[in-house]
């Protein structure tokens, strides 16, 4: 379970960096876009929220993952030995 916690922690790592990179080139898109048109500029903010709401919800997700498994982990882990 340990194991499966620290996966999901690299995950959660991942997807916060994703949603950092992404809502800087979105934004930057964005404003290159107003300046071009901005009719098309509208299209791509509708777009962009969906792809920002799906980058943070994954990014709660793994980590409260993350969270869970390792609580559990740590409980079942009480009665083992290592050499």
């Amino acid at each position: 379970m340990k194991i499966a916690a620290g996966c999901f922690g690299c995950l959660a790592l991942v997807f916060l960096l994703l949603t950092l990179m992404t809502g800087t080139l979105v934004g930057t898109i964005t404003t290159m876009l107003v300046e071009a048109d901005p009719g098309l500029a509208t299209t791509f903010a509708t777009f962009s929220a969906y792809i920002q709401y799906l980058n943070g919800g994954c990014c709660c997700l793994s980590g409260a993952l993350c969270i869970i498994l390792f609580a559990v982990g740590m409980s079942r882990g009480g009665g083992e030995t290592y050499e």
